[in-house]
């Protein structure tokens, strides 16, 4: 019973909440996800809204997480709830430059513009210029599809300022 009244990793990457913090770190860190029958890349792993690459019966057993030089992770939240209403978690591991975003959209996602301008230099200057577009972008009471857009960039250039 303590177990089901507590959240864990696995659980919140299971549910796929699109304002969770895990998806981004999974797919801003390229985790692989583990679970009784096989192994899923965090890229191939968020699929939508709620779901996930997972079949009936197949539950994580494990998340491993590839170790970056470099990473952080910025959110702004909802004030009430704590879930983000943009979350921006970025990694450099070696050539390979991850961003990843949550909370924007209906589903955790990569931004390449951005890691392509990090790639060549991983700074928040490298980001200048760069912009998501609104238009797939969550739009609720809370905050607007331009809102998060714009919320993308500043939390990015912070995540990477951090990192």
């Amino acid at each position: 019973p303590h177990v089901r009244a507590m959240g864990t990793i696995g659980g919140s990457i299971a549910n796929n909440d699109p304002a969770a913090d895990y998806p981004a770190a999974c797919l801003g860190l390229g985790a692989t996800i583990v679970t009784n029958k096989r192994r899923i890349s965090a890229d191939d792993f968020f699929t939508d809204m709620f779901e996930t690459a997972l079949e009936e019966g197949e539950i994580i057993t494990k998340v491993l997480f590839p170790l970056p030089r470099r990473s952080a992770y910025a959110k702004f939240d909802n004030p009430a709830s704590r879930y983000a209403l943009v979350g921006v978690f970025v990694s450099k591991r070696g050539r390979d430059v991850r961003v990843a975003v949550t909370g924007a959209g209906p589903c955790v996602f990569r931004v390449a513009a951005m890691e392509d301008a990090l790639s060549k230099r991983f700074a928040a200057k490298s980001l200048d210029g760069i912009s998501v577009a609104a238009g797939d972008l969550n739009s609720v009471i809370h905050a607007s599809a331009d809102y998060r857009a714009h919320l993308v960039g500043v939390m990015a250039r912070r995540a990477v300022a951090a990192a």
